[in-house]
């Protein structure tokens, strides 16, 4: 009959939304447990899963890798500073681009984890843009008293804009407009050449002008250096005109 019909038309109706029902709820379950599993070292809900080491190594505390990083790259300072002027081995030069170019490698590997584990601490966000200025503050200002004027100007032209920049970034955040002068590709690109530049100067040793290739290893990095303190001017300039309608007070 047409009731019974429809009773079956119903019931196969339901039965296949069940079915179809089921997949997707399985799904979330899976979801659900992934982000248990991800979340349970402290990871943020958009971390990658554990890769080989994680999964053996799951007692290990890796949440607190990148603010590790950041504190050994402060922890460096002092000790670029007792390795530049108190050490007496023949390669001291060499040691002291070292130190310098593991911090400055750790620069980036703290931020490349933060963001793939999707973890960010307060005091961790604090420290790792001023960790980064320290240290290459200090290295300029080291290479400033051993080269003099010629490390000395574009030293003076990076560490002014960095003063500059960082009362701007600040007076912004009291408007809340502190994301109109975030880091750009500029401010980026300003950094690495100056790290670069900064380890082949330190790496080159004293006497270095009777030994050509050091001299020209010293020229490339003194180029890079002047091209690093354009690159200071430029990407300051941007910033400054990203927050002109606010120090106008246009807006």
């Amino acid at each position: 009959s047409s009731s019974e019909d429809e009773t079956l038309t119903v019931l196969n109706a339901k039965y296949s939304n069940e079915a179809e029902e089921e997949p997707v709820e399985e799904a979330r379950e899976v979801d659900t447990t992934v982000q248990k599993i991800v979340t349970s070292n402290f990871m943020g809900p958009k971390a990658t899963p554990p890769g080989f080491l994680r999964r053996k190594l799951r007692k290990v505390p890796w949440h607190t890798f990148p603010d590790l990083l950041t504190y050994a790259r402060c922890v460096a300072i002092p000790g670029l500073i007792v390795q530049y002027y108190c050490s007496t081995h023949p390669k001291k030069h060499i040691h002291s681009a070292l130190i310098f170019a593991i911090a400055s490698i750790t620069d980036f590997l703290d931020g490349f984890l933060a963001r793939r584990w999707d973890i960010c601490s307060p005091f961790g966000a604090f420290l790792d843009p001023v960790a980064d200025k320290l240290m290459v503050s200090t290295a300029l200002i080291l290479l400033s008293g051993t080269y003099g004027a010629v490390v000395a100007i574009p030293s003076a032209v990076i560490l002014a804009r960095e003063i500059a920049v960082s009362a701007l970034r600040e007076w912004m955040a009291s408007k809340g407009k502190r994301d109109s002068v975030k880091v750009g590709f500029q401010g980026k690109c300003k950094t690495a050449a100056t790290m670069v530049a900064l380890s082949i100067i330190l790496a080159v040793p004293e006497g270095w002008s009777t030994i050509p290739s050091w001299d020209l290893f010293l020229n490339i990095g003194m180029s890079m250096l002047y091209f690093s303190a354009l690159v200071t001017v430029s990407s300051g300039s941007i910033y400054f005109k990203a927050a002109a309608p606010v120090l106008m007070g246009k807006e």
